[in-house]
């Protein structure tokens, strides 16, 4: 199997995880957003050039999201490097802000202490 189809695997199971934390705290939406640490960052463009520049991405690259240089803002396109960091990303790191998150804060302590 390529590392293209394994990464395809890798984010369709972190899209997953993350519509069940929504489901589980009752959001209807996240949007990144940058910590307060992460606010001074230099933005690099959406790909490095060096590591995949083809013509259609390098003509459009004005019109692309920027990237920041932590590595938790890097878009690798590696499964190889991807494929531990993924399934370990925190998803109530203050990086995702979530609609209606801290109203349903108390519910979610509450749903999850609740014996099955």
């Amino acid at each position: 199997m390529a590392s293209w189809t394994r990464r395809v695997d890798l984010i369709a199971d972190f899209v997953c995880r993350l519509l069940n934390h929504m489901k589980l705290i009752g959001a209807k939406k996240v949007t990144p957003a940058l910590r307060p640490e992460d606010k001074d960052m230099p933005l690099l463009p959406w790909i490095d050039p060096e590591n995949f520049n083809p013509g259609y991405l390098m003509r459009a690259m004005h019109l692309l999201p920027k990237r920041g240089d932590k590595p938790e803002w890097q878009h690798t396109q590696d499964y190889w490097r991807e494929k531990d960091t993924f399934p370990a990303i925190d998803l109530d790191d203050p990086a995702f802000v979530y609609d209606g998150f801290e109203q349903l804060r108390h519910a979610r302590v509450w749903r999850s202490s609740r014996p099955i």
